[in-house]
């Protein structure tokens, strides 16, 4: 325990240092790839191509309706014909 107490900061806490060494080398690799990779051509997105035509996805299929369950009205209550009463065997004399 005394040990830990003596030992300075730095050496505490490695994974500061690492975080820092790494975040800064790949600072540094975004900022030689913007400078080396070509930007991308201003023409090639944002405009289509009028040769092309426009691609439109349509399904025959249809899906099912929607199913809607109102969870603010009360369960409907069960009438005497609907409750089932198991009942116990009788025991013989």
């Amino acid at each position: 325990m005394f040990m830990r107490a003596r030992q300075p900061l730095d050496s505490a806490l490695p994974l500061r240092g690492y975080f820092l060494w790494v975040g800064g080398v790949l600072v540094c690799l975004l900022w030689v790839a913007n400078w080396v990779l070509p930007a991308q051509l201003p023409g090639q997105s944002s405009e289509p191509d009028p040769a092309r035509p426009q691609i439109r996805i349509h399904s025959d299929v249809r899906l099912p309706e929607r199913v809607v369950i109102d969870t603010h009205q009360s369960p409907p209550a069960l009438s005497d014909k609907e409750i089932v009463v198991a009942h116990a065997p009788i025991a013989s004399d």
